[in-house]
């Protein structure tokens, strides 16, 4: 028989390796704080999550933004559609141009002890871009991301009042492509292309406040970026999520409806240390989600629309995002039964 636990922690002394020798500081991401830490959730994981998110409708010019919009989400098979440099000329400012992403994630948790988690993220994206008539389709694995968190509080079970505190940091990996050419063999924007050529390091708080029925949740990150050779940058980003959820259970099967505040904020893009106008983000979404857990697996599901945001240009606004997945939940070690504290 196959020794999974054995072959998963050779996997984790792998990363932990890839942890202390590569991190650098220097790293690179516009947003994609979402950590993937239910609220519920203390034991090991894999998860298939998908997320998809739209720009769409021109700030002052247009007031509305559509999430679903004609061939945003469908792939186009045109190879001959380009985009080009991030000086492109928008001419007509139509309801219909839009920025999509779509990432299919694969994620795992995996518990050293009772109180050290470490995970992975090895995503994989779709960028999709309509300008007038100019159109582009970039697919490709994007960057992985390593995280460990310590669990500084763990009053869970037994407790009437439960609370967790984890802390953690992590980093992610220039795996991704980020030198990949359109049909008139000229480099795109970076803001087009699957990797960012440079290291990540992050910092993040998670704490979880339940008691009975009720419950709230919240995950703040700081990440530090870098630069790759073509001296690219993002600026430094931040992100808040913060969940009130309840808690329903229907003969074997729980129910999580939540609602949630996400804040994310970043000057933008630095090329040649120089800022690139339209590049910042300054957004907070709202909205709801249900997770649903039949006995180690867990359905998750949530939307996110735009409540606010300020910018420092006439760029595509943000039309919102949705996130759907499929979680295992599993007890790898009898020591993480006999301590659960």
């Amino acid at each position: 028989m196959i020794d999974f636990n054995s072959i998963i922690m050779k996997f984790l002394r792998i990363t932990i390796l890839l942890l202390f020798f590569t991190c650098k500081t220097i790293a690179c991401d516009l947003c994609g704080g979402f950590m993937g830490i239910t609220p519920y959730d203390n034991q090991s994981q894999l998860m298939l999550l998908h997320r998809y998110r739209v720009f769409n409708g021109y700030r002052n010019y247009q007031e509305t933004s559509r999430f679903l919009i004609p061939g945003a989400y469908k792939t186009m098979h045109d190879p001959s559609s380009t985009l080009g440099d991030s000086g492109t000329v928008i001419n007509n400012h139509s309801s219909k141009d839009y920025e999509s992403y779509k990432i299919i994630e694969l994620r795992g948790k995996y518990f050293l002890h009772p109180r050290l988690e470490i995970n992975f993220i090895l995503p994989v994206q779709q960028i999709k871009t309509k300008y007038d008539e100019s159109k582009n389709t970039n697919s490709g694995l994007a960057d992985p991301t390593f995280y460990s968190g310590y669990h500084l509080i763990k009053r869970l079970n037994g407790f009437s009042l439960k609370q967790r505190l984890i802390a953690g940091v992590g980093i992610k990996l220039p795996v991704g492509i980020f030198d990949k050419q359109n049909t008139n063999y000229q480099r795109m924007n970076l803001l087009n292309q699957n990797g960012t050529g440079s290291f990540d390091h992050f910092y993040y708080l998670n704490y979880l406040l339940s008691k009975n029925w009720f419950g709230i949740n919240t995950n703040c990150l700081f990440k530090v970026n870098g630069t790759n050779k073509f001296n690219e940058r993002y600026a430094n980003s931040y992100n808040q999520i913060i969940t009130i959820f309840a808690k329903l259970e229907i003969n074997k099967v729980k129910i999580f409806p939540a609602v949630f505040a996400n804040y994310e904020y970043s000057e933008g893009l630095f090329i040649d240390k120089k800022i690139i106008n339209g590049t910042n983000i300054n957004v907070l979404l709202l909205g709801p989600s249900l997770d649903v857990n039949y006995k180690n697996f867990v359905l998750n599901t949530s939307y996110q629309f735009n409540v606010y945001e300020r910018v420092s240009s006439q760029s595509l606004a943000n039309a919102g995002r949705f996130v759907i997945g499929l979680t295992y939940n599993f007890v790898q070690d009898k020591f993480l039964i006999r301590n659960k504290k």
